[in-house]
């Protein structure tokens, strides 16, 4: 997951900047000041960082399901501690998944060098 991070903070790290710039800047209230940097974090990462698109394609449920948890527990996130296990537990399915795609198409010649599995793909959630 650390090479994810290192992808959306190479593709999208001014988006990343601003928005952790306006939620330590916005205490209470950083959920609602700052949707739209949110929403333009997400697009970038989503539209530039393969493995991202393909965590929100086949983890959105799971990521809802923590974000609900955290909405209603906001005093107490701890208690979100099973949603975020069956989040990490998706995304690393995921990223295991893109990792075979990797590395069958490379040992079958179909993948370029510095290219990933899925970075044709055009389909996003928003």
């Amino acid at each position: 997951m650390d090479q994810t991070l290192d992808e959306v903070n190479k593709h999208c790290g001014e988006h990343v900047q601003a928005y952790a710039s306006c939620v330590d800047s916005h205490g209470d209230t950083w959920k609602t000041d700052c949707l739209d940097l949110r929403k333009a974090l997400t697009e970038c990462s989503d539209k530039n960082v393969t493995l991202m698109k393909m965590v929100r394609l086949s983890c959105q449920p799971v990521i809802d399901k923590y974000q609900e948890c955290l909405s209603r527990n906001s005093q107490t996130p701890q208690v979100c501690v099973d949603a975020l296990r069956d989040l990490y537990e998706c995304t690393e399915s995921v990223g295991q998944m893109m990792e075979k795609m990797n590395t069958l198409q490379r040992k079958h010649g179909g993948l370029a060098p510095g290219k990933a599995a899925g970075d044709n793909l055009s389909a996003t959630k928003d």
